[in-house]
């Protein structure tokens, strides 16, 4: 099934799916998608990060190509400028940012603009473990500012697991028409109900001038399953949970043992 289709472009996931658990990409899936690259074949990395969050990995990967960024609120070009943006209300990111503390106090509340991450409390230890992960530094600001609130394509919540799973329950309730789920334990995701994965790479068609046929995507975590149905080859890393396996058309090995390269090798041999 992998081989005999020709597939013309390559969206992935960045976290649990290119890079393993020490948030490192290895050699061999570096080399192969550096090979693609010299084909003509777009590598375009897709993930819940910000830009900054990103584009030394797309550097690493010799690529320069759009990327999309916050599960698809928002698409960069090769230059880093906005192309495709989805943002939440102001209003509503002004409420969530209020009602979020009131309903867990020992949660962290990060607001996401464009390439700009911003919190209150840069010491705090979930900021601070996040920025030495992710290799970005977050502004200080007070979400009481009205420009911080004015284009947020993302706010992340992380705190420990029962309190995240309390808050993902209560705001659910609370903002039914905004897209709120768990990217793991520790972290809640808020975006606007319009931002999508699938819809951003949808958009990205038109310039590589392919279809969605032609396409080969990868994921381990619930935000993918909705790329992974709309790709010609849904592909699910042996690492992600039984719902992304069961929206794939194929499930791989996992990350720490390169399940990416594997179906890359097989798929563009």
């Amino acid at each position: 099934m992998l081989s005999g289709k020709k597939y013309k472009a390559v969206f992935s996931d960045i976290d649990g799916t290119i890079l393993n658990t020490s948030h490192q990409v290895p050699e061999k899936t570096k080399e192969k998608i550096i090979a693609l690259h010299d084909q003509g074949i777009p590598f375009v990395l897709v993930s819940a990060r910000m830009p900054k969050g990103m584009t030394a990995i797309r550097d690493e990967l010799g690529g320069k190509n759009p990327m999309i960024c916050y599960s698809g609120a928002l698409v960069v070009d090769e230059d880093g400028k906005p192309i495709y943006s989805v943002a939440l209300q102001t209003e509503e990111a002004k409420d969530l940012c209020k009602k979020i503390p009131e309903i867990a106090p020992d949660v962290s509340v990060n607001v996401y603009s464009n390439d700009n991450w911003m919190a209150e409390d840069l010491e705090e230890y979930w900021v601070d473990q996040e920025m030495k992960i992710t290799g970005v530094q977050a502004e200080k600001v007070s979400f009481q500012d009205e420009k911080v609130m004015k284009e947020v394509h993302k706010i992340l919540c992380m705190g420990p697991a029962e309190s995240i799973s309390l808050l993902e329950k209560k705001l659910q309730a609370l903002f039914p028409g905004i897209r709120i789920y768990k990217s793991k334990d520790t972290y809640l995701e808020i975006m606007s109900m319009k931002a999508s994965k699938s819809d951003a790479v949808h958009m990205l068609e038109k310039v590589f001038g392919i279809t969605r046929e032609e396409i080969a995507a990868f994921g381990d975590g619930h935000n993918d399953i909705d790329m992974i149905e709309y790709a010609g080859l849904g592909v699910a890393m042996g690492n992600a949970s039984q719902e992304v396996k069961d929206a794939a058309d194929y499930v791989t090995d996992v990350n720490d043992r390169e399940g990416l390269r594997q179906v890359l090798d097989q798929v563009f041999e």
